[in-house]
């Protein structure tokens, strides 16, 4: 087993809300100010992202988002114990939203927990299946499907076949999507925050081939073990004519909402990824 696979493990048995979790989350705060990962690269996407912001708003933004990735460890971590708390933890402002039996693409992204969001809906008995980003590291991959699982995700690997994500909404059910990040080659160009870059056609492609909606889910942590979460208005969108106009149309639509979220929570955002590979 990898130290990072025994690290989460550890984490599972001794993390509680209150002063366990405060402590720890102490500990890991100053080890990643001592050690922040890829802060370069955090402070570039913030910079991007809020030009109007001074530089001394920015770098404080900057910290905030690394005091958030301690707490999105701890309490996924912290919820392994009882899958059912993330009911107590999570306020879902408007949940009938979701109460259709078409299904649909939820729109989610890096910005809030996105895995509590996931348990959030899985225990709330909502049909839905992520598609998500795997750790390179086997031991660390293994232990955060079980973790997922226990919290009643379903889940698909990126890379596995699109076919298995259009059954998906084709059941009508819901496929949630995180496209904040960098699209790589496969991605198409598209303005986020004012830059061209490659962004995931996913939810443009699946909305496209199977008419179903683009929803925004919409998350944030008010303090630790607390977050309220709301569904936004699906995604409006027309053919083009051509699919990959409508294609390209819908992804820039897509990336609209994903600064939206951003904007509403920059503190929250996995700004630590590089999302502007093409420009920096």
């Amino acid at each position: 087993m990898s130290f990072k696979a025994s690290a989460i493990r550890l984490l599972m048995k001794i993390v509680r809300p209150g002063a366990a979790a405060a402590c720890l989350a102490l500990f890991f705060k100053g080890l990643l100010r001592l050690v922040p990962i890829r802060k370069r690269t955090a402070a570039r996407n913030i910079e991007t992202a809020f030009p109007e912001k001074t530089p001394r708003e920015r770098a404080a933004i900057v910290w905030k988002t690394y005091d958030h990735l301690v707490w999105i460890g701890l309490e996924f971590a912290a919820l392994q114990r009882d899958p059912r708390l993330a009911l107590d933890w999570v306020d879902f402002e408007n949940e009938s939203a979701l109460d259709d039996s078409q299904g649909g693409i939820l729109l989610a992204g890096h910005v809030g927990n996105w895995e509590l969001c996931c348990s959030r809906l899985a225990q709330g008995g909502h049909d839905v299946t992520a598609i998500v980003r795997e750790s390179g590291d086997d031991g660390e991959r293994g232990v955060i499907a079980e973790m997922r699982a226990r919290a009643g995700w379903k889940f698909l690997s990126h890379k596995s076949p699109m076919t298995r994500a259009l059954a998906v909404l084709r059941q009508n059910k819901f496929l949630a999507i995180m496209p904040d990040q960098h699209g790589g080659p496969s991605g198409i160009a598209a303005p986020f925050f004012g830059l061209e870059t490659s962004t995931s056609q996913g939810p443009a492609v699946f909305a496209y081939l199977t008419k179903k909606p683009i929803i925004p889910v919409y998350t944030r942590r008010i303090r630790p073990f607390k977050h309220t979460m709301r569904v936004g208005e699906p995604i409006k969108w027309e053919d083009a004519g051509e699919r990959g106009r409508t294609i390209y149309e819908i992804t820039a639509a897509v990336n609209r909402e994903m600064e939206r979220m951003v904007r509403e929570s920059p503190d929250q955002w996995l700004a630590q990824h590089k999302r502007f590979k093409e420009h920096y």
